[in-house]
């Protein structure tokens, strides 16, 4: 009779054997000789023990990779045993056989119930008996695999969590700070649906007297959209700083419109999928209180006056990115003292079947009468933070507030 092959190949010279640790859990005395034999003539390093309180010890110890336990021992059902071990996550890739000298089903099925990955017969042939721990040889190995390419995909998303955790700060470190010149004050207010968003916004002092803004709501939201947003208001602020330092007069009077109309031919021969985007680039004269501004697909902005409260200024203007000869309009307004003007991207709107472009419920959570920017930015806190589930989105805005004389 030939000798039994065992479960691994002769390894050469240069490998060291695989042999798997294998505990037997049998407290008969020649069954537990017979299946020692029989698991060692297959390769396995065999455990034993004779009892489950025993067995609790070696696999605390041992580690071993199958557990091949008795249906009945002094100490316990082998069946509950095998159940309990199951249970403890430290366990999961342990394979579980049930060693039964019994053929009937619902032994068989309480055992895979219960969480044993296999059930054999102990008068079972000794070929069934190695194609089954075979089969255990190859559901372990695809077990620890599966584990290292888990372990490799957590250490990837932590690495892409940090990345993007010091992306979102250096997102947040180029965002605009509060700005005050003469009775001006400029506020912001910046929330991304995630870590990173696609909108952002632009302050620049050019001068003695001049202030250029701009906001920018790129489609879609994450890591892409952050990049080319933060790439966006750089272009813009830094054309809008070209602009009003050109000697040529049209630039510098018209220099948000001249910007928002070179980026648009920029993008739209660029002729890239998808690559459109929202902004509204402006700029305000501290030492008269005016603010021309171009808007590009941009939601309206809101004027508070005394007499009226907050109105909607109703302007226009096509995407950037999309119609290469669009036409854009510069726009005009006055400031006079205690007024406010409010820029804010579609993410603080809320559209509803009444109101279907979502202004209403800004207007409604706006102050009436605010002294201090600080109370509508407030305000614009609390209803960002309402949002929930697909209502979710950058949100983003700009404040330019004329003190009271």
């Amino acid at each position: 009779m030939n000798a039994p092959e065992r479960l691994s190949e002769t390894p050469g010279p240069e490998q060291t054997p695989l042999r798997r640790k294998i505990l037997l859990v049998e407290g008969e005395e020649d069954q537990a000789i017979y299946w020692s034999a029989v698991l060692a003539s297959l390769g396995f390093e065999v455990l034993t023990a004779t009892s489950l309180s025993s067995a609790r010890a070696m696999i605390a110890s041992a580690s071993p990779s199958i557990v091949a336990c008795s249906s009945c021992l002094a100490d316990g059902s082998g069946i509950e045993f095998l159940g309990q071990l199951r249970a403890d996550p430290e366990l999961a890739l342990v394979y579980l056989v049930l060693l039964t000298t019994s053929v009937g089903q619902e032994e068989v099925i309480a055992s895979l119930r219960g969480g044993a990955n296999d059930c054999i017969d102990m008068g079972a042939s000794y070929g069934e008996i190695r194609a089954r721990l075979e089969l255990a040889e190859r559901v372990i190995s695809l077990s620890e695999a599966l584990q290292q390419k888990s372990a490799a995909l957590g250490e990837a998303l932590r690495k892409i969590q940090s990345e993007l955790q010091a992306a979102a700060l250096l997102q947040a470190a180029m965002l605009p700070k509060a700005l005050d010149c003469r009775e001006f004050q400029l506020r912001t207010f910046y929330r991304p649906s995630d870590l990173l968003g696609g909108d952002m916004l632009g302050l620049t002092v050019v001068g003695d007297d001049r202030i250029a803004f701009g906001l920018i709501d790129v489609v879609g939201h994450g890591t892409a959209s952050a990049l080319i947003s933060c790439s966006l208001i750089r272009e813009m602020m830094d054309g809008m700083v070209s602009s009003l330092q050109a000697t040529d007069a049209r630039m510098e009077r018209e220099c948000p419109k001249v910007v928002i109309e070179e980026m648009n031919r920029r993008y739209c021969r660029l002729n890239i999928p998808g690559m459109y985007f929202t902004a509204l680039a402006g700029v305000l004269d501290t030492s008269s209180g005016r603010v021309t501004y171009c808007q590009a697909g941009h939601p309206n902005l809101l004027r508070l006056q005394s007499a009226t409260g907050w109105r909607e200024r109703q302007d226009s203007g096509y995407p950037v990115g999309l119609i290469e000869t669009a036409e854009y309009t510069l726009n005009e307004t006055q400031l006079a003292p205690g007024e406010m003007l409010l820029a804010v991207s579609d993410g603080l709107l809320r559209p509803s079947a009444t109101d279907p472009g979502g202004g209403l419920g800004l207007l409604n959570c706006l102050p009436r009468a605010p002294r201090q920017p600080q109370e509508v930015i407030v305000q614009l806190e609390r209803l960002a933070a309402r949002a929930e589930g697909f209502e979710q989105d950058d949100q983003s805005a700009m404040l330019i507030c004329c003190s009271p004389g």
